[in-house]
């Protein structure tokens, strides 16, 4: 297979939104293990935007008197963190502070991180959710400035057409939309009384789609609950997109874009519908299975999770992503991979959500996502011939002529082995000298599952066999750098199975 890439031929200008994530917990922030965590990230710059929830019950209670009162206190040292690291965040309204709930004892079944149970009720007064949300998004504003929170979304809620809003029952209830729509009526009517400089929406829905319509038709053309108008301000449109889930894959199945793809399009379909078609929307949930809190000890199949796999999807999701999004109108700004499960870890490559593993050791969708994080923001001219199907690529520079090539390899099914594949790379429309790095990840390159694998599976390596495992995870280059010079370049590149190859040529003359 030969790639040719034009470094003098732009496509389009491209937006980084595969460089996103949910942080999850995120009263994690202000522990130690979470803050290495984040620390390493924003070391690496390889997230932008994080998505954090609001933990009101946090912060509201009442005093003797039946008043609320506010405690920001924990909020402000997650918060301050975060800004103190460069990012920008998605906070997200939820859930019920008992005190305000309607059902106080309505709580979560799965017992959350720190013994923490959720509520999922409706309030008891929506007047006081929305005087709640005007009162922490007029603290946001009064301690961040209204220019670094205007830069910020907020949004309604979790998943609100499931089990996590009003009752349990998984299956569309007509009576969950007609309930939040009322909570989004106050929620946006709470922030506008603080600021209309932020931006704000929902409703961040799983996959019911009657739900997904009905929402949009209130805030298109509904009478708003509060103002008496005609519909509601609606800034942004955020969804969840799975590629499979836990009990499917364990069936045989396995993990496929298309399914995220075909998700997108439905809902923008409906966006269309009631006149949002190019409204931005924002993936604040992605994974290549649901299951955050699900890992290899009821399904065994989930440590794709932990392998090369995962980041070769990852990749192959934004290569199809800046094809078939741009090709529909879609304006999808950013997906951001979720993360929960990281704080039930009780072993290393156990197949949860993370980036790393219980010793901190980088797993390979990590590494896999720093890779992306690299890539420029010009999409390159690129021509294929005797393409392979299981072969991708990425081709992009930056403004300052710097050319960023991802090539990668894998099929989506996971059981599959698949031969080593030889691929040509003919990069032209190069001027002057450029140094060129080449960064490798596949099964035997900058991989700590592998590393771990073939020391036995440790599940409780010591001190030597910690620091071979970190070190056989770190990425780095795949052989020294080199200066090259002239108008073109080709390089043959021998892709194994589920490899990433990163050529970052940077402009020096």
């Amino acid at each position: 297979m030969i790639i040719r890439v034009n470094a003098r031929k732009t496509v389009r200008k491209i937006e980084n939104f595969w460089s996103h994530i949910h942080f999850h917990p995120t009263d994690a922030i202000e522990d130690n293990w979470g803050r290495e965590i984040l620390d390493q990230i924003s070391q690496d710059k390889a997230a932008r935007t994080v998505r954090i929830y609001a933990m009101l019950e946090d912060i509201v209670t009442r005093d003797g008197q039946g008043k609320l009162r506010y405690d920001f206190f924990l909020n402000d040292s997650r918060i301050d963190y975060m800004v103190s690291h460069g990012f920008q965040l998605l906070i997200c309204f939820n859930f019920m502070p008992r005190c305000l709930a309607k059902n106080p004892d309505q709580l979560s079944k799965l017992e959350r991180y720190k013994g923490k149970r959720v509520n999922y009720s409706e309030p008891s007064d929506y007047a006081e959710w929305q005087e709640v949300v005007f009162q922490y998004t007029q603290h946001l504003v009064s301690r961040y400035g209204e220019a670094t929170v205007s830069r910020w979304y907020l949004h309604c809620w979790n998943e609100p057409d499931i089990l996590y809003w009003l009752n349990d029952k998984v299956e569309y209830d007509p009576d969950k939309i007609e309930a939040y729509i009322k909570l989004y009526d106050h929620f946006a009517r709470g922030i506008l009384r603080a600021t209309d400089k932020v931006k704000f929406g929902g409703p961040s829905a799983a996959f019911h789609m009657p739900f997904f319509e009905a929402f949009l038709e209130h805030t298109r053309s509904g009478i708003n609950q509060v103002t008496g108008e005609q519909g509601t301000r609606l800034d942004f449109i955020s969804i969840h997109t799975y590629a499979n889930n836990p009990a499917k894959i364990a069936a045989g199945e396995h993990p496929e874009v298309r399914r995220n793809l075909d998700r997108i399009i439905a809902y923008h379909e409906i966006m269309q519908k009631y006149g949002y078609g190019d409204k931005e929307m924002l993936i604040d949930e992605w994974g290549a299975s649901s299951g955050g809190f699900i890992g290899i000890d009821r399904f065994p199949e989930m440590a794709f999770r932990d392998t090369a796999y995962l980041a070769a999807f990852y990749a192959r999701m934004a290569d199809v992503y800046l094809t078939e999004l741009a090709k529909r109108g879609i304006n999808v700004s950013k997906t951001m991979i979720c993360l929960s499960g990281q704080h039930d870890l009780k072993k290393d490559f156990a197949g949860f959500r993370s980036f790393f593993t219980l010793n901190r050791f980088p797993k390979p969708i990590y590494n896999g996502f720093v890779m992306l994080s690299r890539l420029g923001s010009r999409l390159l001219d690129v021509s294929l011939a005797a393409p392979n199907p299981q072969v991708g690529v990425i081709p992009t520079a930056d403004e300052d002529g710097t050319c960023r090539i991802l090539i990668y390899y894998m099929d989506e099914d996971f059981r599959k082995t698949l031969p080593n594949c030889k691929v040509t790379l003919q990069l032209s429309g190069l001027e002057g000298s450029y140094r060129l790095k080449h960064i490798r990840l596949d099964q035997a390159t900058c991989n700590s599952q592998s590393k771990w694998a073939e020391l036995g599976k440790p599940e409780n390596p010591d001190q030597m066999q910690r620091e071979i495992i970190r070190r056989a995870g770190r990425l780095d280059l795949y052989v020294p750098e080199e200066i090259i010079e002239g108008e073109r370049y080709e390089e043959s590149i021998v892709m194994t199975q589920n490899a990433l190859s990163l050529l970052v040529f940077e402009k020096i003359t």
